[in-house]
């Protein structure tokens, strides 16, 4: 994440109102989409807690939270784990040489209803 941070001088001129004005580089697109949920009391307040503590507002953090979270959940679906004996009969099968038998031939050699984009 990039922040580029300056006085409220600059950005306005006037040196009476010394402000902080931060611009991030991701909050530049608009964001149209909707979320609500309903949290008990504890949960509000750790969640309140917790954003001050990272210095983002509620929203900016429970958003950041949730999208780390699913990208976790994500990324364990796209790996897969085999005990050692799946493995190895994996590793067997992706060298051993495909053997093309007479029903896929047939089907390599019919003419394509489609084409690819090159």
């Amino acid at each position: 994440m990039t922040r580029r941070c300056m006085s409220q001088a600059a950005v306005t001129g006037s040196l009476d109102k010394p402000m902080l004005y931060c611009h991030r580089e991701y909050m530049s697109t608009t964001k149209e989409e909707r979320l609500q949920i309903r949290v008990d009391p504890s949960e509000k307040a750790l969640l309140e807690r917790a954003a001050a503590a990272s210095h983002l507002n509620m929203s900016a953090f429970v958003v950041q939270a949730a999208a780390s979270k699913a990208e976790e959940v994500l990324a364990e679906r796209s790996s897969i784990r085999l005990s050692a004996d799946a493995a190895s009969a994996f590793t067997e099968a992706l060298e051993r040489p495909a053997q093309v038998n007479d029903r896929l031939a047939k089907a390599l050699r019919r003419k394509r209803k489609f084409s690819w984009l090159d």
